[in-house]
């Protein structure tokens, strides 16, 4: 466990505050997203301003437990022509919900690794992927690419 699992949830008014970290982004997820528990499974997104933050419009897509290189690209493609079209720079944060518990798994992994992946193909900029469960919200690495 970390220091931040003991923390108390955040108000949910403070998930348009400023984001300059991992660490500050993680807390705008809990106050959005606690108390967890998740029926199903989800890639939840929002858009970060130029300001660092949250515009306030959470979307969701339903996705399987297995990373799709499909929903990834129709995904990105979308993700892509609203950040060219948008007058300021824009990034993406994304956040997998999924029942359970315990740490990220392989498949939350491989989720994490085709975002980013896709995303850096498609010129979408995004902040580090959280996963979310029953328990805990925490960052997802995504996988080195091995050359």
């Amino acid at each position: 466990m970390t220091i931040y699992e003991f923390l108390p949830t955040p108000p949910v008014e403070t998930a348009t505050d400023p984001i300059g970290s991992p660490a500050d982004l993680r807390q705008r997820w809990r106050a959005l997203m606690e108390p967890l528990g998740f029926g199903e499974r989800l890639l939840r997104f929002v858009f970060v301003g130029p300001d660092r933050r949250i515009i306030k419009a959470l979307s969701e897509v339903p996705v399987a437990k297995r990373a799709s290189p499909g929903l990834a690209r129709d995904l990105m493609t979308a993700l892509h022509g609203v950040v060219a079209e948008a007058e300021d720079q824009l990034a993406v944060a994304f956040l997998l919900t999924r029942p359970g518990r315990g740490g990220p798994t392989a498949d939350d992994r491989q989720w994490s690794t085709l975002l980013t992946r896709a995303a850096a193909e498609f010129g979408v900029p995004i902040e580090p992927v959280f996963m979310a469960n029953d328990e805990r919200l925490v960052a997802v690495e995504p996988a080195r690419q091995v050359r």
